[in-house]
């Protein structure tokens, strides 16, 4: 009966976990770039597990693709990531809503730079901030008709291996090697907003809810019939 019990309440640590998941997904739902984030399915059975990040995976499909107007707005379509650098670490993002900081560099909303072929981007062509701003499907990037760069665009072979930096932001091991995809197709003033669903998350949460507070009172009938039953051996030595 006390094992009965163990595994009930390894049950609800496994859905409260399971439960903070799909709330975080559906907290990211507007979130540019956003990957929702799932449980290792086989994390259920497992016993005496202290959950955490290593028991997550992040599901990578593609998100809808929404025109926005903005010229700094850069989105893709295919395998991969644009490329962001911060204090000389390199980070990946599906995020491309950008902007250019008072020197004239491409970055993030938080200030990262953005990755070219060349380097860090820089679109100030004359000392002023920004001219005419276009990019081709293929990422090339020009600033009052002139060639500036080309944006870094990277993929990898096992997305398992990415860590989740943050809301929207990858690293990789520096054992993972990246590459240049080979179908992409870049569409400017346009965002990937987020792969969540909000009727299956809701669905789930709602799912996960309903057999919470079923366990959770499973755990007291078990916890009651385990103290009587205490009670009774204590009666009768």
């Amino acid at each position: 009966m006390k094992i009965n019990l163990e595994i009930l309440k390894h049950g609800l640590s496994a859905q409260t976990f399971k439960n903070d998941l799909v709330s975080n997904n559906l907290a990211n739902i507007n979130t540019t770039g956003y990957k929702r984030d799932v449980m290792f399915t086989d994390m259920l059975d497992v016993i005496d597990t202290n959950y955490d990040n290593k028991n997550v995976k992040t599901e990578f499909s593609q998100g809808t693709m929404k025109e926005t107007g903005n010229p700094l707005d850069i989105a893709f379509s295919g395998r991969g990531f644009f490329v962001i650098e911060n204090n000389g670490d390199e980070y990946y993002t599906r995020d491309g809503h950008f902007t250019v900081n008072s020197i004239g560099n491409l970055t993030t909303a938080e200030g990262f730079n953005v990755m070219g072929q060349g380097g860090i981007i820089n679109v100030s062509t004359d000392g002023s901030k920004t001219g005419d701003f276009e990019i081709s499907k293929l990422g090339e990037i020009f600033v009052n008709d002139e060639y500036i760069d080309m944006l870094k665009i990277v993929d990898f072979e096992d997305y398992i291996q990415l860590s989740k930096e943050g809301v929207n932001l990858f690293s990789a091991n520096d054992n993972l090697k990246s590459y240049e995809p080979e179908m992409y197709m870049v569409f400017q003033r346009h965002l990937e907003g987020s792969n969540v669903n909000s009727v299956d998350e809701m669905v789930e949460l709602i799912s996960l809810q309903r057999n919470f507070e079923s366990t959770q009172k499973a755990v007291r009938t078990l916890d009651e019939a385990l103290g009587k039953a205490a009670n009774d051996i204590g009666r009768y030595r």
